[in-house]
């Protein structure tokens, strides 16, 4: 490899480098604006939000590492920039995973379905992290038992769980989104 052809590998690599910043950058924005100012609060276990919806695209283009930075920084800086409650750790692990298991799944995956892969992204991050892990979080902030909170999280994540499918699966049908998988 001559000194030309390597220059414009370190170039391309930096350019990729940089848009992959700006897109989290983005997402990160945009996963706040979803989940601490444009959802709806019902009680104090439910909230309404199409917050994960950036997350989860930000994994699927930037790959599993992308993806958990995204998570973590919505989860912190949307804290900083708008509590609802004190800051809990479990929250933020949360969302580190509900970036990581897209980014994994899509890039990992041997399959080239695009609707498998985002199904099992949903389906996973819904049932693992909504319905099991946020209610362990939230049973041990509020107090309540856990079986008690999990009916009316089940019905608000199954309300919003097939639009944010919806949502990111029509995203695929832009070229230049599916080129960047």
């Amino acid at each position: 490899m001559n000194s030309s052809n390597l220059l414009q590998k370190q170039k391309e690599i930096k350019s990729k480098k940089t848009k992959n910043l700006v897109l989290i950058s983005l997402m990160v924005a945009t996963s706040i604006i979803l989940t601490r100012y444009l959802s709806i609060m019902i009680g104090n276990s439910i909230r309404l939000s199409f917050g994960y919806i950036p997350i989860i695209i930000s994994a699927i283009l930037t790959g599993p590492i992308g993806g958990l930075l995204t998570g973590i920084a919505s989860d912190l800086l949307g804290m900083l920039l708008r509590a609802q409650g004190g800051y809990f750790p479990g929250f933020t692990l949360s969302y580190a995973l509900i970036g990581l298991i897209p980014g994994l799944i899509f890039y990992r995956s041997k399959d080239n379905k695009i609707f498998i892969k985002l199904l099992i992204s949903i389906l996973s991050i819904e049932l693992l992290i909504s319905l099991l892990l946020n209610t362990f979080w939230l049973k041990l902030i509020i107090g309540k038992a856990f079986l008690a909170l999990l009916p009316g999280r089940i019905v608000a994540r199954s309300i919003i769980a097939p639009i944010e499918f919806f949502i990111i699966y029509s995203f695929f049908k832009y070229e230049e989104f599916k080129t960047r998988i």
